[in-house]
């Protein structure tokens, strides 16, 4: 069994040097399209024995991956990031996995970490790994999509294999930097296909990360009108709920979070908006029952959101017991809530 890594790249340089050794050890061949570093990017991957190409950048990642794509050789194809670190027991794993793999799509679990990090407390699934000469490719120029043949969505089954994204975790104006080009991209992409919810609610991410929240709040809302009870949908309202608590306009935020709790009965964001609320109010009890209440909830999904669905219950709590007088409660709570944290 042969597998294909295939990166594009950007002065990447210093997070290459951090994540392609264990890749280089697993992998039978490393692609990197590089698309315009100034940096020793090229140089750094052609150390780690990647075959390095360079492509002009037309504001498209998709065009990219497709490109890196076509130069792939193996039988399985691993798209990575520059900022994906895999530990080496897990490529073995998921080596071990393909070589006896029946199907042609794969999905693998990517934490949310700090850089030099395996944390595990946010995560999300995603298809990365897919047999090679099968059609898969990439659509939309931003927050690129992958497809089998048809067109369709690619799904499959999740691998027990973590990966570990440090891309989010930058320094101060870096990353700032970062949300502001990913803004520009989103609303160019938005003029040719103004109905993606997805785009939308990219870009509505984006723009509540800068603190840009009536901006925010427009596209969650555009997200929502397009696909109210779908999985997006049912995010966008939480992020929605959140920003209006944010803003102090209690009974929006309220109104938010029970919609929420019709359409996902065991949502815990939008008991943690109520509870939020329910402070403001000094009704002290009723947010303390509403947030032991969502400590107890099993939440179902592949991954549990460990910050939303446990440290902020246990945050508010902390506040709770506090204000209620219980010091010896209020301490317990926030020492769980350093603890998830980390």
């Amino acid at each position: 069994m042969k597998l294909s890594v295939c990166m594009i790249v950007k002065n990447e340089a210093k997070m290459l040097e951090k994540t392609l050794p264990s890749l280089s050890q697993a992998a039978a061949e490393i692609i990197v399209l590089d698309t315009g570093s100034s940096d020793d990017t090229a140089a750094v991957a052609r150390k780690y024995g990647a075959r390095v190409s360079d492509f002009t950048w037309i504001d498209d990642f998709s065009a990219a991956r497709n490109e890196s794509l076509k130069q792939a050789t193996g039988d399985w194809i691993l798209w990575a990031d520059a900022d994906e670190y895999y530990k080496p027991e897990d490529l073995d794993a998921l080596k071990q996995q393909l070589a006896e793999a029946a199907d042609p799509v794969y999905e693998l679990t990517i934490y949310e970490s700090k850089p030099g990090r395996c944390d595990k407390n946010t995560g999300f699934q995603r298809a990365k790994v897919f047999r090679n000469g099968q059609g898969f490719h990439f659509i939309r120029p931003i927050n690129e999509q992958l497809v089998d043949a048809k067109g369709r969505v690619a799904k499959g089954e999740l691998l027990p294999v973590s990966v570990y994204h440090w891309g989010r975790n930058l320094a101060g104006e870096a990353m700032n930097e970062k949300r502001r080009r990913y803004i520009e991209l989103y609303s160019r992409a938005l003029e040719q296909n103004g109905n993606d919810p997805y785009l939308h609610y990219m870009l509505a991410t984006n723009l509540n990360e800068l603190k840009r929240l009536d901006e925010a709040l427009a596209h969650f809302d555009r997200t929502l009108g397009l696909v109210p009870d779908k999985a997006i949908g049912r995010q966008a309202l939480e992020k929605k709920a959140d920003i209006l608590l944010r803003q102090k306009k209690l009974p929006e935020a309220a109104q938010a979070a029970q919609l929420l709790l019709n359409l996902d009965k065991d949502n815990v964001p939008a008991r943690n908006v109520l509870a939020a609320i329910y402070l403001y109010a000094g009704k002290i009890d009723l947010a303390i029952e509403v947030l032991e209440e969502a400590l107890r909830l099993k939440v179902e999904g592949r991954v549990e959101n460990k910050y939303v669905n446990k440290a902020m219950p246990n945050f508010l709590l902390s506040k709770a017991y506090a204000l209620k007088g219980d010091q010896a409660k209020a301490a317990d709570h926030l020492a769980e809530y350093k603890r998830i944290m980390g």
